[in-house]
């Protein structure tokens, strides 16, 4: 018997929950390997996840990769 359409769309996982999931999984290790506190409910909002993904880097006084530091003077 074949499975009707609605089923096979219902039980594939969103790319947007996937990659939640994959962040997590790589948040884990990384906090296991440099000693950090794990708290899930952190994923996106602590400093140490910014460092980790490299972003929030975009305040060291570049604009863009392609435009090169401001002149501030």
């Amino acid at each position: 018997m074949a499975t009707p359409g609605y089923i096979s769309k219902t039980l594939r996982m969103k790319p947007e929950v996937s990659k939640i999931f994959d962040d997590l999984e790589a948040w884990l290790d990384y906090c296991r390997f440099n000693l950090l506190p794990y708290n899930p409910a952190d994923l996106y909002r602590s400093k140490e996840w910014r460092d980790f993904s490299g972003k929030g880097n975009d305040r060291r006084g570049y604009r863009n990769k392609d435009r090169g530091p401001r002149n501030r003077g």
